[in-house]
């Protein structure tokens, strides 16, 4: 199991050892800031599955949008400060920045599944308080129960893989969103995540072996 968990956690990470978290003694497959990430898609995407099913739902108003873009910045500020050499981050700030920015995003995309988005008569995702501050608060604990290590390894990494393949699944499937069976669209959207996510990750081992 770790050999997949790390074989998929090498297509969208650098794992870098020492900017990673521990779970039950082993590395994690993805650093610090990829687990923040993807703890938030996590608790977003759980969250609007749970209690956004609205045909009729888009994205979040203008004004929404650009404070949930201000949750954006500090993973772009972090992070580029720390390439560029201005200051030293730590996986801490990884892990924060890296939900703060994750768990943005499925607000932008998740309502696009609807067949309604577009419509002028569509409620934004976004109608309450709770909407941001349930998966904020989710994602928080999760990020802070695999700070402190509490979690182990199969159930965070695990968490983790999965979230990496569901994502991109939900990214593939306006690829074929033309597919009215929806069984049929999702396992093609399924099958394109983990082909791709393939395809990343031998490109990233040869490239570190080139």
């Amino acid at each position: 199991m770790d050999e997949i968990f790390d074989f998929f956690g090498k297509a969208v990470c650098h794992q870098i050892a020492e900017r990673t978290f521990l779970a039950s003694g082993r590395v994690l497959s993805v650093c610090a800031r990829d687990t923040g990430i993807y703890l938030g898609i996590f608790s977003t995407l759980t969250y609007l599955c749970l209690f956004k099913k609205r045909p009729s739902m888009t994205i979040p108003s203008v004004k929404i949008s650009m404070i949930l873009l201000i949750f954006m910045l500090p993973l772009m500020i972090d992070g580029l400060g720390s390439y560029l050499h201005l200051f030293e981050s730590s996986n801490l700030k990884r892990i924060v920045t890296g939900i703060s920015f994750g768990m943005v995003l499925p607000y932008f995309l998740y309502p696009l599944l609807n067949v309604k988005a577009i419509e002028s008569t569509s409620t934004p995702v976004i109608t309450h308080s709770l909407d941001v501050l349930i998966p904020l608060v989710l994602s928080s604990a999760l990020g802070g129960l695999v700070f402190f290590g509490v979690l182990p390894y199969l159930m965070i990494d695990g968490l983790i893989i999965v979230t990496i393949i569901g994502w991109f699944s939900l990214i593939a499937s306006f690829v074929f969103s033309k597919i009215i069976i929806k069984r049929i669209k999702w396992a093609f959207s399924i099958m394109g995540s983990i082909l791709f996510l393939t395809f990343l990750s031998i490109l990233h081992q040869i490239l570190i072996k080139g």
